[in-house]
């Protein structure tokens, strides 16, 4: 939560800016993959507020392009 509220509610996608009062449609994202480091995953400059839509279609397909290599 304190993610979505540091971030103002607003995603961060680049291009997308889409702010949104319903929290169940908002995503606390990692920048960087933590792959099991706790404490990456709990930094919060590591996080990002995402919508749902960014997250599941973009983030997602960015995510698994990388595991690719």
């Amino acid at each position: 939560m304190q993610v979505l509220i540091r971030d103002l509610f607003t995603c961060q996608m680049v291009g997308c800016g889409r702010i949104e009062a319903n929290t169940s449609q908002l995503v606390a994202d990692h920048k960087i993959r933590h792959q099991g480091d706790e404490q990456l995953f709990w930094d919060e400059d590591n996080l990002q507020c995402l919508c749902k839509p960014c997250h599941d279609r973009l983030k997602q397909k960015e995510e698994r392009a990388q595991s690719r290599w």
